[in-house]
């Protein structure tokens, strides 16, 4: 085998409003799979290139990848790069079509692809990882032959075929994450920008509006010894936050448990501003005392809905006097924050109303989205009857069960009034409430 040319794709979104000011946020994703692929023994000889234009630019990324000359190419994609990268791949093919196409990433998902604007996949992408992509990536690319024969050998994939999908067998989630090579760790992400942080996969809750809960659920945590190493390389890279990108702070004990103890060996946390998702009804003592240890923080408390009938609906939890209790708490040691989503189905514009009433009514901010059809969410798990339309594009609710096309308009224009009425900042899909005094 001659050495293997590997690009690495990505494009990395600007903020749409400056509420973030000017913390670097890299892609991470795209970054675990280059560290795969450069820890690889096996793949010493290889040439890698990561390309990450941050932009739109379909002609700047075609123009740099075929510069590079390479001979695999895997794709991460999100919502908001989805139609760039696609048409980049498009290109790609019908000017080197010997040359192996992977999509891989939280959007790449054989439902997004069957959708008009992306169909058919097959003239422009060889395979599909709907699975943790770092193993799976590092074997395509050990493959002595890249061709569409040989992805068969490798499970955990999904094949074009004719205008259907081929599975090439099941792929149990990573059972010893400490294998994961870490691009932190191996100094392949960008000094002093923000750093990521992972304790765990997955989530014992399985809400049909979020993807977390997708995949299949796996006991594995990363250890004490590895996120220790994870926090002393963002003390030697010079991050200035640290984003938790577990599914939330407390929905893993053993996960939690080791973040707590590498914390108290490095105690890194206490000089960043830490940023993490947190189930409210979930929160302990435990969880308290660590909060009010690491001192600046901030924590996003999903609410979604006040309506008990609609959480039921889409299997999420909810008890209101445990929420208000463990949210008194919270506000007590960090900066919280609240989300709630419109447009969900079996909700209404008045039952919305009432949520967001009910979320000013808390000394926090409120941050209210406007759902998202995600293919491994509403996407592939809405229920029969919810009659949803969405932008095949960008993936927004445009109509559902409880919704119609011109309610949906009508929030997002009184959203707007409402957050500059109220000071607050607004997005493309974001509309946030400041604390009211």
């Amino acid at each position: 085998m001659t050495a293997r040319r590997i690009a690495l794709v990505c494009m990395t979104p600007e903020p749409d409003t400056n509420e973030l000011g000017h913390l670097d946020l890299p892609s991470y994703g795209i970054r675990r799979i280059l560290a795969s692929v450069v820890a690889d023994p096996q793949l010493a000889s290889a040439k890698v290139a990561l390309v990450d234009h941050k932009r739109p630019d379909v002609d700047a990324y075609v123009e740099a990848i075929l510069g590079f000359e390479p001979d695999l190419i895997g794709f991460s994609i999100y919502v908001w790069s989805t139609p760039c990268l696609v048409e980049v791949a498009r290109r790609i093919k019908q000017r080197k079509p010997d040359c192996t196409i992977v999509f891989g990433g939280p959007s790449a998902r054989t439902t997004l692809f069957d959708l008009p604007p992306y169909a058919p996949a097959q003239a422009y992408l060889d395979a599909v990882v709907s699975t943790e992509g770092e193993a799976v990536f590092r074997e395509i690319a050990r493959l002595p032959e890249l061709n569409r024969s040989a992805l068969r050998s490798i499970p955990g994939l999904h094949l074009p075929a004719s205008g259907v999908w081929m599975q090439t067998g099941h792929r149990a989630p990573t059972l010893d994450l400490d294998a994961i090579a870490s691009p932190f760790q191996l100094g392949l992400m960008p000094k002093d920008s923000v750093a990521y942080l992972e304790t765990y996969r997955g989530c014992p809750l399985s809400c049909r509006f979020c993807e977390w809960g997708a995949s299949e659920t796996s006991k594995a945590v990363f250890s004490t010894d590895y996120i220790a190493r994870e926090l002393e390389a963002f003390a030697k890279q010079g991050s200035p936050s640290v984003f938790l990108l577990d599914a939330g702070l407390n929905l893993n004990a053993r996960g939690f448990k080791n973040l707590l103890a590498a914390e108290e060996r490095v105690g890194f946390l206490k000089s960043s501003l830490f940023w993490a998702e947190i189930y409210p009804t979930h929160i302990q003592d435990e969880h308290m005392q660590f909060l009010s240890k690491v001192g600046t923080s901030y924590l996003g408390v999903g609410l979604q809905s006040l309506d008990p009938a609609v959480l039921k609906l889409h299997d999420r939890p909810f008890e209101r006097a445990r929420f208000e209790k463990a949210l008194g708490q919270l506000i007590g040691v960090t900066t919280a924050e609240l989300q709630i989503i419109f447009g969900l189905p079996g909700d209404t514009p008045e039952g919305f109303r009432r949520t967001l009433e009910y979320a000013r009514s808390f000394p926090v901010t409120v941050r209210a989205y406007h759902c998202l059809v995600l293919p491994d969410a509403l996407m592939s798990r809405g229920r029969p009857g919810w009659d949803m339309r969405y932008d095949p594009v960008n993936l927004a609710m445009q109509s559902c069960l409880g919704w119609s096309e011109e309610d949906i308009l009508v929030m997002r224009d009184e959203l707007d009034r409402a957050t500059q009425a109220s000071g607050g900042k607004a997005g493309k899909y974001w509309w946030s409430f400041p604390r009211r005094s």
